[in-house]
């Protein structure tokens, strides 16, 4: 026993040595002074003893990880979970505002266009005000709203043809343009028709006025080249552009000859009949084959002011040729009996 631990209170020793002698040892631990439970038990040895045994170096061992649990996580608070639910529905919307602003822009790009099949006829109405009449077998694209951008009026009022269409424009400080593919027509305020068509891979624009004033030129010349364009001022002149060459000049026709197609009639002038055939095609929407050599047939001249059937048409254009049409799978064919 140590000397500074007090002796064992007489009324706890028992009579028996034995179980005296158990009572001082637990006496004198309960009394034992801090340095004289480390002069009995060194700490560092102990740990020294035990690395050894476990093959771990005393200075370099990484401390133990910690042990697992499977203990579910800590759920997040309520405070927490409301202001991630604030962030992600807020994202979400972002997101979403994000994608219809630029699905819009993208629809906004896109170009109106009306197409209509051979034998059909329809009249668009466009944002300005101004109508356009379609033939048979064209199409007419144009800018929506005649605007740059959403809001945002465009410099000129701009469609794209091909095909024949009958123009009433309304009279706006923008200039109105119609683009075929060879050549451009500009006009401020006037009533005019375009037939566009291609003959030997050779794209051909053909512009007729009815009232007002307009500038016809091919569109591979320069945007400000005066000496490549003429002008039409006066009803029923007309010029042509043939490929990329400069338009013909101004000459005067009947109107009749242009407008017959929109009361449902027919009527060409002085044409080959390859080409009559083509344009009959365009206006009936049935399929017409010549069987016969072209140079062996004679230009033509047309007239129908009412509806009209492809079989009278095609009946007297027989008559004319000394030709004979028949039926076939896919339409009619005229041949030399």
């Amino acid at each position: 026993m140590d000397h500074d631990t007090p002796p064992l209170p007489s009324e706890l020793r028992p009579p028996d040595a034995d179980t005296a002698r158990t009572y001082e040892r637990i006496w004198a631990a309960l009394h034992r002074t801090d340095d004289a439970r480390t002069a009995t038990y060194d700490v560092d040895a102990e740990w020294t003893q035990l690395a050894d045994r476990l093959d771990l170096e005393a200075n370099d061992s990484p401390m133990p990880e910690a042990p697992t649990t499977d203990r579910p996580a800590r759920r997040p608070t309520r405070g927490a979970a409301s202001r991630m639910r604030r962030y992600t529905g807020a994202l979400t919307a972002a997101v979403l505002v994000v994608c219809a602003l630029a699905a819009g822009a993208w629809w906004w790009q896109q170009p109106v266009s009306v197409t209509t099949a051979a034998g059909q006829q329809t009249t668009v109405t466009l944002p300005d005000g101004s109508t356009a009449e379609l033939n048979g077998a064209t199409t007419l694209a144009y800018p929506r709203g005649f605007q740059s951008l959403p809001f945002v009026p465009a410099s000129q009022r701009r469609v794209q043809l091909d095909g024949e269409a009958f123009f009433t424009v309304e009279s706006q400080g923008r200039p109105f343009r119609v683009v075929t593919p060879n050549a451009r027509v500009e006009v401020l305020g006037t009533e005019f028709d375009v037939r566009t068509h291609t003959a030997a891979d050779v794209p051909e624009t053909t512009v007729t006025l009815t009232s007002g004033h307009v500038r016809l030129r091919p569109t591979s010349g320069p945007g400000d080249d005066s000496a490549g364009e003429v002008q039409l001022s006066e009803a029923g002149h007309t010029s042509r552009v043939v490929g990329a060459q400069p338009p013909t000049s101004p000459r005067t026709i009947d109107l009749k000859y242009v407008e017959a197609w929109r009361d449902g009639g027919f009527a060409i002038q002085n044409a080959a009949l390859p080409t009559v055939l083509r344009e009959l095609e365009r206006r009936f929407g049935t399929p017409l084959a010549l069987n016969v050599p072209a140079a062996d047939t004679d230009p033509m001249t047309l007239h129908y002011t009412a509806t009209v059937r492809l079989e009278d048409v095609l009946r007297d254009i027989c008559v004319i040729q000394g030709l004979t049409y028949r039926e076939t799978s896919r339409g009619y064919e005229l041949v030399r009996d």
